[in-house]
């Protein structure tokens, strides 16, 4: 029984996976490419920034966010930007929604803070900053005021008018006792509705304080249902598209499954094969990150693949790579094969 063929399968199936495994980590990763400089700025609060998050200027990326430590009650955010990008010492440095989901990113703007030298890898001081806006803060502001409310009482009064209603007069007597009683919870704490004016005092002004970016979030979610509307055709066609294609991997995958199956199940099978070959999966396993790394350096310059090839060898067993450049040899004037300057 050969095991050719299912074995140049597997080769070509670890191959592809990894290179497609390569060109994810690096898409996700979000490098920034050429020269860059390193900064850091101090801010209050950094609620929703992450590592990784872009640094924009105007709107356009020119950096990310490489840390985030907490020094005592502060935050230092350590980033970095493009070289040719410049930081004054007049730069404000705030933390703005990307999106509606709570995306961040760090926002470099020019303010007025009568410093316009050029930083060159400095800090930008708490006071030039902007920190995040915590929505938690808002629904917080409202907890003195839902913790008054019994939901007990609340019952005990709803079922008292119905009973007054039908005609219970001791339902009445219970019905004045109950509302005697939630307006005596209401009325005796005083603390609470102070708490409750503090809070919102420090909403309004954290909205005051905020209000460009809530403006903006308002802005995107609006543009961003205007866009699904406009292309709602389009994502209904695009569903039955994805259904198609759905509906064709899965008959392909019940094509293969008897063929993959069988692979797996024969004797002697796959286990069996790879405990006889462990030398050749071993050579495999040894040569498949050269092969990547290879592969990284020929595409660094763009999507494409920039490579010289002097000469070419395949081989599954090791004992017999020297086969084809014995064969060039040979039919090489001299026995000798020649290369160009670029190959030597």
């Amino acid at each position: 029984m050969s095991y050719r063929k299912p074995l140049i399968g597997l080769i070509i199936f670890l191959v592809i996976s990894l290179t497609l495994t390569w060109t994810v980590f690096n898409t996700l990763q979000r490098s920034v490419n050429g020269a860059t400089k390193s900064y850091s700025a101090v801010f209050s609060d950094v609620s929703g920034l992450g590592v990784g998050d872009d640094v924009r200027m105007a709107g356009v990326r020119v950096g990310r966010v490489d840390s985030i430590a907490l020094e005592g009650t502060l935050a230092r955010v350590k980033f970095r930007v493009e070289a040719n990008q410049r930081v004054y010492g007049n730069t404000k440095a705030s933390i703005t929604y990307e999106n509606i989901i709570g995306q961040r990113y760090l926002g470099l703007s020019l303010a007025d803070y009568g410093q316009p030298q050029v930083l060159d890898g400095g800090e930008i001081p708490l006071a030039h900053t902007e920190p995040s806006f915590n929505i938690s803060v808002l629904l917080n502001g409202f907890e003195p005021l839902f913790s008054v409310l019994d939901p007990e009482q609340i019952d005990n009064i709803t079922t008292s008018i119905i009973r007054a209603l039908q005609g219970d007069n001791g339902s009445i007597t219970t019905l004045v006792t109950e509302t005697s009683d939630l307006a005596e919870s209401f009325a005796g704490p005083d603390q609470i509705l102070g708490d409750i004016i503090g809070n919102l005092d420090g909403i309004v002004r954290t909205l005051a304080e905020q209000r460009g970016e809530v403006d903006t979030v308002i802005t995107q979610a609006q543009s961003i249902f205007e866009r699904l509307s406009q292309r709602r055709q389009e994502l209904v066609t695009s569903l039955d598209s994805i259904s198609a294609v759905v509906g064709r991997v899965a008959t392909l995958a019940d094509q293969a499954a008897p063929e993959l199956n069988q692979m797996l199940v024969r004797e002697p099978g796959f286990a069996s094969h790879y405990m006889n070959n462990k030398t050749a999966f071993a050579y495999l396993g040894f040569n498949v990150p050269i092969l990547l790394k290879g592969l990284a350096r020929n595409t660094q310059s763009g999507a494409f693949i920039e490579t010289y090839l002097c000469s070419l060898n395949v081989t599954y067993v090791p004992a017999l790579s020297n086969v084809i450049p014995s064969i060039v040899a040979a039919a090489t004037p001299g026995g000798k094969p020649k290369y160009s300057p670029a190959c030597q």
